[in-house]
């Protein structure tokens, strides 16, 4: 028995039998149309009968919708990362109205006498997920140069500006930490190991209150237990080699004790406790560590789908926008009255967080183009197109099997969504955005199709 034939074949039939009959000035809007039965064809080919499915596109120079394809196109799916764009787009917005910082304050009260800091050191958070140990080394340097040798005080660590009680993910692993104000190396820790014990443990960032226990059986791993205690298993040898970076569930706890740690190293003693709290307004800055510019934090969050970044960014705009502290709610209220401001309604989309893992966040495809067209008229809408990864280049996008720099797009991949959207430019500057999103469980499968779907689109007429 023979297999039925695609669907865009039947069509093609018919519209080749009633060739004759097409007047001469409609043939380039049939030509269109048999392009776009075609390429909806290609792009359902692969996915499976339960799949729900939408492809959106719209000129960006005419602003007029070019295609809205699929069984769900009416249907908001789960965008995954693709949120992560609608946050960015509101933050750059806000910042070109009044300048966002994530910069980390370094400040002390009380009196210095003596080599003696008789008060409290305090470190402050603004949501720089990028802070380093470097960045704290700079830090106890400027404390060694104000010639505080001893800190009689506490620490307190403040991460008071967000509010991220309750926050929870899906997925565990490093590229799922929580957000917070106060963190180093995306809140995350990394535990290497090299030959035997004892003095085989490398912590980085560092942390003399980390704790290693060795255990002998089953093959050589590594175990968190908490943020600071760490189990590595299994017989090791001399060319035993084990890395592994693990989420913190309290980042900024983590900094303070880091911080403690150089202090020691450099020679400035401390024995205060360390405490979670604000600072206060009469403390005296010792250094602000400035964090990146915003179209850089851009950049190394759309290229890298940073999910603690997003977070961190959606949190702010809320505290700046509707005060301290940041919160979801706050930053999910900024980001709607961003779309407002451009001519987008909500009311049709559901947003939860700013990373976009949320199984809860829905968009259209439709809406995705419409946003992405919209946003182009924008100031700051180059720095934005630049954070972007290009096509078979950077980020998310270098591993796929097709490589142009013309298109540039982000993906969103999670258990049950596979997504891109971007904006694509051919040779005579004409100028498309474009949505594509698929909910069906496994759609991490089909990030695979990605450089096949890049390629037929940018050699397509629609």
């Amino acid at each position: 028995m023979r297999g039925r034939l695609p669907s865009g074949i039947y069509i093609l039939l018919a519209l080749f039998l009633l060739r004759p009959f097409v007047a001469q000035a409609g043939s380039v809007d049939t030509t269109l149309s048999v392009n776009r039965i075609l390429f909806e064809d290609f792009l359902k080919s692969p996915l499976p009968s339960n799949a729900k499915w939408s492809f959106s596109a719209v000129d960006i120079n005419t602003r007029k919708q070019i295609m809205n394809a699929g069984n769900s196109v009416d249907v908001p799916l789960i965008p995954g990362s693709l949120e992560k764009l609608l946050i960015i787009a509101a933050a750059m917005d806000l910042n070109s109205e009044e300048k966002i910082s994530m910069d980390t304050i370094i400040a002390h009260d009380g009196t210095i006498s003596n080599g003696k800091l008789r008060g409290n050191l305090y470190i402050k958070g603004s949501g720089n997920a990028f802070l380093s140990e470097k960045d704290l080394e700079m830090a106890v340097e400027e404390i060694r140069s104000k010639g505080i040798k001893e800190i009689a005080g506490d620490m307190v660590d403040d991460d008071s500006l967000f509010e991220t009680t309750g926050w929870k993910h899906d997925y565990q692993g490093p590229a799922y930490s929580l957000p917070g104000a106060l963190g180093l190396d995306l809140h995350t820790v990394s535990v290497t190991v090299l030959g035997r014990p004892p003095n085989n443990v490398r912590i980085e960032p560092s942390n003399e209150a980390v704790k290693v226990i060795f255990t002998n059986d089953g093959v050589p791993s590594i175990r968190q237990i908490d943020d600071l205690t760490y189990e590595v298993r299994g017989r090791l040898s001399d060319s035993t080699v084990i890395r592994k970076r693990f989420p913190l569930k309290d980042p900024s706890a983590y900094a303070a004790l880091t911080l403690k740690t150089l202090l020691k190293k450099k020679g400035i003693s401390f024995e205060g406790k360390i405490l979670r709290g604000k600072t206060p307004a009469e403390a005296e800055d010792i250094l602000t560590i400035k964090s990146e510019a915003l179209p850089e934090i851009a950049r190394d969050t759309n290229r890298n789908s940073l999910n603690v970044v997003a977070d961190n960014l959606l949190l702010l705009i809320g505290a700046k926008r509707f005060g301290a502290p940041g919160t979801t709610e706050k930053g999910l209220m900024a980001v709607r009255e961003f779309l407002r401001n451009i001519g987008l309604s909500s009311k049709d989309i559901v947003l939860e967080d700013g990373s976009g893992l949320s199984h809860e966040d829905r968009i259209t495809s439709g809406w995705m183009a419409v946003f992405l067209e919209a946003i182009s008229k924008k100031p700051w809408f180059n720095a934005f197109y630049e954070s972007l990864p290009r096509a078979g280049i950077d980020g998310t996008l270098k591993d796929i099997s097709y490589k142009n720099e013309h298109i540039r797009a982000k993906t969103g991949q999670l258990r049950d969504a596979s997504c891109i959207a971007g904006y694509l430019e051919r040779e005579d500057k004409s100028k498309i955005a474009f949505s594509y999103m698929v909910n069906v469980p496994g759609a991490d499968l089909l990030h695979k199709d990605i450089g096949p779907l890049l390629e037929r689109l940018y050699g397509e007429r629609l």
